[in-house]
């Protein structure tokens, strides 16, 4: 993603203009093509061979991380080199400069020009370190398809750039902005354990919902398994008889103060449960196992994987940030029940007020970090009441924190729908106190 400034053109002229389909990749400059003018056989040439437009480009990738690294104040040094390059190459290989007129391109000149171009590309890595180390040894095809999540996810400034290999400002805004949202720190760039995370994003879900028709539901499809068929935009607001004829009938029945009636079926060895207001079902809650899970795509976004899948970290990204960390205790939770740790995000209007819930019962290693890290640094600051009544869960001044306290801790329990869940219910009345 290129952003004008001090390049302006004159060193790496070379976009990818990508499209995240299956098929093999073709590698071609940003630039018009073919270049009728004949200004820069060099220009010409990248625009008729990919092999060099493949080479420019994981020489950008390199070029584009050490710039990442360096930060603006290195900006007039790194361009001085990108010049010297420029010219050192053009010499070792006999290509003209640009605006020679009538200038042709050597014999050998292209494979020359691949040869110097990646040992430039080693010779910058060597400077680097951390999460710009990895980026520069990722695969271009990656590398790009990375930038393309994140498009696609609404982090980039404008959805309609697109995805070129050239990590510049705007790609370290985007990534700094899905890095906030994820719960990880603001570095810039992604690192090799980022990469699977931004691997799960899709289409956004204020974009998906404002831009999209909706997917086929399979709610009708009596081939598709029950849970696929229920966990669908179109069963909000359907009859119980309705939803009964895939679940058969409640194993339990509990009543809300809200008249909420709250139903839990048994399929197979999955515990889905109904949220009933009325005569409507307004949500469903799921006990998430390897077993007993549900893509979101219906809910949160296209190319998301079932929920079993995701942590609290990827379900906030997946939202953008919207999604609040909560908990419905965190300290003097007494023996009765485990604590539950998780993220809620109320649907807004575009989004047909449809809200989703994800938790995770404080029992296994990676949620029992997470609960202490965001009660370690509640402690710091705030009183016993103030953690006692659940405030941390309203006022929002320690989001920041429990996000990141939690971002790697699987999801456990899922609710979609309007309305709330019965943890979610709980943790709302702290706030109505």
């Amino acid at each position: 993603m290129r952003v004008p400034g001090w390049l302006g053109g004159s060193f790496l002229p070379v976009m990818l203009l990508w499209a995240p389909a299956l098929a093999a990749p073709a590698y071609h400059p940003g630039f018009t093509c073919p270049r009728l003018d004949g200004a820069d056989v060099l220009a010409t040439a990248l625009c008729a061979d990919p092999v060099m437009a493949k080479a420019e480009l994981d020489l950008e990738k390199v070029f584009y991380a050490h710039r990442g690294q360096e930060g603006a104040g290195a900006y007039a040094a790194i361009k001085a080199q990108a010049v010297a390059y420029d010219a050192a190459l053009r010499n070792t290989c006999a290509i003209p400069p640009a605006g020679t007129p009538g200038a042709v391109l050597p014999a050998g000149a292209a494979s020359c020009y691949v040869k110097i171009t990646e040992q430039q590309a080693a010779e910058w890595a060597k400077s680097l370190s951390g999460p710009y180390a990895q980026e520069a040894a990722r695969d271009i095809d990656l590398h790009i398809a990375l930038q393309q999540k994140l498009i696609n996810a609404g982090y980039a400034s404008s959805p309609m750039l697109k995805a070129d290999g050239i990590y510049g400002d705007g790609t370290r805004t985007a990534i700094k902005t899905w890095q906030a949202a994820y719960g990880d720190d603001q570095t810039g760039a992604l690192s090799d354990d980022e990469v699977p995370h931004v691997e799960k994003l899709g289409v956004s879900r204020a974009v998906r919902w404002a831009s999209r028709p909706p997917e086929p539901s399979l709610s009708s499809d009596t081939n598709a398994p029950p849970l696929l068929r229920i966990f669908q935009l179109d069963m909000l607001g359907i009859q119980r008889p309705f939803l009964e004829q895939m679940t058969g009938p409640a194993k339990y029945v509990n009543h809300y103060a809200d008249k909420t009636t709250a139903y839990t079926y048994m399929i197979k060895a999955c515990e889905l449960t109904a949220y009933e207001q009325g005569d409507q079902i307004q949500g469903y809650g799921l006990k998430v196992t390897p077993a007993c899970s549900v893509p979101l795509t219906p809910f949160i976004q296209n190319s998301t994987p079932s929920v079993a899948e995701l942590t609290m970290g990827d379900v906030s990204a997946a939202l953008n940030g919207n999604a609040r960390p909560v908990a419905d205790c965190l300290e003097s939770c007494g023996n009765a029940a485990n604590p539950n740790i998780g993220l809620m995000e109320q649907g807004s209007h575009a989004e047909d007020y449809v809200n989703i819930e994800v938790y995770a019962p404080v029992v296994d290693e990676a949620a029992l970090n997470a609960y202490s890290n965001w009660h370690d640094a509640l402690r710091k600051h705030e009183t016993d009441d103030y953690i006692l009544n659940g405030k941390f869960n309203c006022d929002g001044k320690y989001a920041t924190e429990g996000l990141h306290a939690m971002r790697d801790v699987a999801v456990k329990e899922i609710f979609v729908g309007r309305g709330e869940s019965g943890i979610g219910h709980d943790i709302n009345a702290q706030c109505k106190q």
